[in-house]
């Protein structure tokens, strides 16, 4: 077994841990240096880490034995099925999720994946979607298909989910399905032909190892996935409480940008939509290309932005600061996902720091919450 197959081993084996979730999990692995130093550090020093409780030590101890055996099964699975295997420090890891607290520590894919395309627009909704929620899916994934480096993210549910992933093929988009369940299964089943199409140009990952089902506590966990993954969420049609909805609150959570399609008042499928515009958590847009114009993903937005800027001279700036103009320097219009990868600050700092630089009438953050030099 070689140094990668090990840690993979040892991913998969903290993840079956008993009281560990992703938080806990991340705070282990970057405090103790690795996955299998974890399993290897003696218990004194783990009770050390801040929110590493004695319970969740003793779990540790008394279950990493079963966890390292259902590891080892997973390995079998993994090499036999070819699944691609992505880790949160590997370059192929989704760069936007690493900056999200609860981030998953390992991925499993099937398909042609690239996890970090130049954008990406997650597209949610109901399951029991009307013929408007189908069209309106349809005739704005065509508008975003004009600008081809989008890739397209849903949970390859049944209703609007299935919608957005087969005009994504159809127009020839990359389109990835986050799973809430292991790669053994696919649910809905009728989906599965979808699924396979989609391997071409994408495929679908998940965070659970193969043998677990779809059980409904999984899909709020999948959903972070869909919600960090993404630079902007489209919700299509959403009742007043539903999978869409959280995926919207957990995306403006981790402050991405929201949108959704209006519907009528009392319609019962376009009531979440309507709330989420009420409360000023979405966007309110009728085409794919005012997606493209508030994200300044077009043409003439970034022309118009970009025109007459010339590079300044700036003088008494902190070393953070200094990273952050020299990073949009060499490319204005970065979003905090992208300057956390180019600058390496912690996401903390770079939010004071980029904070600071707006006070200081050095930086703007504009539609699309893109950071640009003045």
């Amino acid at each position: 077994m070689n140094d990668r197959q090990t840690e993979i081993l040892y991913t998969i084996a903290l993840t079956q841990i008993p009281l560990i979730g992703s938080v806990i999990a991340n705070k282990l692995i970057d405090r103790c240096g690795s996955a299998e130093q974890v399993f290897k550090e003696p218990s004194n020093h783990l009770s050390r880490i801040d929110h590493v409780s004695t319970a969740i030590v003793d779990s540790i101890v008394s279950t990493k034995s079963i966890a390292l055996n259902i590891a080892r099964q997973e390995l079998e699975y993994i090499d036999k099925k070819k699944v691609t295997v992505f880790l949160k420090k590997d370059k192929t890891f989704p760069a936007r999720l690493t900056s999200c607290i609860d981030a998953p520590v390992i991925l499993f894919g099937e398909g042609n994946l690239d996890l970090n395309p130049k954008h990406s627009v997650a597209i949610v909704g109901t399951r029991r979607l009307t013929e408007y929620g189908s069209q309106i899916t349809k005739k704005i994934v065509k508008e975003l298909s004009s600008y081809k480096e989008i890739q397209i993210i849903s949970g390859l549910a049944t209703g609007i989910d299935t919608v957005a992933h087969q005009a994504s093929i159809q127009n020839s988009l990359s389109t990835v399905g986050i799973l809430g369940h292991g790669l053994q299964t696919l649910y809905p089943a009728g989906n599965r032909k979808l699924a396979l199409k989609m391997r071409e140009n994408g495929g679908i990952i998940t965070e659970f190892t193969s043998n677990i089902i779809g059980d409904a506590y999984n899909f709020p966990k999948r959903n972070r996935i869909i919600a960090g993954m993404a630079d902007a969420i489209l919700v299509v049609e959403a009742y007043e409480r539903g999978g869409a909805l959280i995926t919207a609150n957990i995306g403006f959570s981790y402050n991405r940008d929201i949108f959704t399609i209006p519907g009528r008042i009392g319609d019962k499928a376009s009531e979440g939509c309507n709330n989420l515009i009420k409360y000023n958590k979405a966007a309110l847009i009728t085409s794919g290309e005012d997606i493209l114009k508030s994200m300044m993903w077009d043409d003439n937005s970034r022309k118009n932005t970009e025109k007459g800027k010339q590079k300044k001279l700036l003088f008494d700036l902190s070393q953070e600061e200094q990273l952050i103009v020299d990073a949009l320097q060499t490319k204005n219009g970065l979003n905090i996902d992208e300057l956390t990868t180019v600058t390496n600050l912690n996401i903390s700092t770079l939010t004071m720091t980029l904070l600071t630089l707006e006070f200081k009438n050095i930086i703007n953050c504009l539609p699309g919450k893109r950071y640009f030099l003045i």
